[in-house]
């Protein structure tokens, strides 16, 4: 959309998605989000692997080519 701003919001289906075409397995609900992505641009997500480990990821948007 116009400057840079998406026409819905990453969820974390998309981000487990984009995990598994990495070859990694991660259930979305896992997944947490801090604040809704709207934007084009670089964002960290939280994933709960289990009750004492959190990894910190970095989620990148980019805009799709035609």
């Amino acid at each position: 959309g116009e400057e840079d701003k998406l026409f819905g919001s990453v969820t974390s289906q998309m981000v487990t998605d984009a995990i598994a075409e990495k070859g990694y397995t991660v259930d979305k609900k896992e997944i947490i989000i801090p604040d809704p992505i709207k934007h084009i641009g670089k964002y960290f997500v939280h994933v709960n692997l289990s009750p004492e480990l959190e990894a910190k990821i970095k989620v990148k948007v980019i805009a799709q080519k035609d």
